[in-house]
């Protein structure tokens, strides 16, 4: 079994997520109210066995996906 290391945006811990089991990723953008951030931008990454809602981590879509590419080139 082979992860991908991501990081939590909420307190910076490490979450390990199988790649073979994302179900979706999206990039959100900052959200505000009341003029403060509440969140910085960030990346949802929801897994199939998991109905969570997804983790929110501080890697972009793109930084993932070279993440996955790697673990799938290493493997050749």
């Amino acid at each position: 079994m082979d992860f991908i290391k991501l990081t939590n945006l909420q307190d910076k811990s490490t979450i390990f997520v199988n790649p073979a089991f994302i179900g979706h990723l999206y990039e959100v953008a900052a959200t505000h109210s009341y003029g403060q951030v509440n969140k910085g931008p960030h990346t949802v990454v929801g897994t199939t066995c998991h109905n969570n809602g997804g983790f929110r981590v501080t890697e972009t879509a793109k930084q993932i996906f070279d993440k996955i590419e790697k673990l799938r080139i290493s493997k050749l």
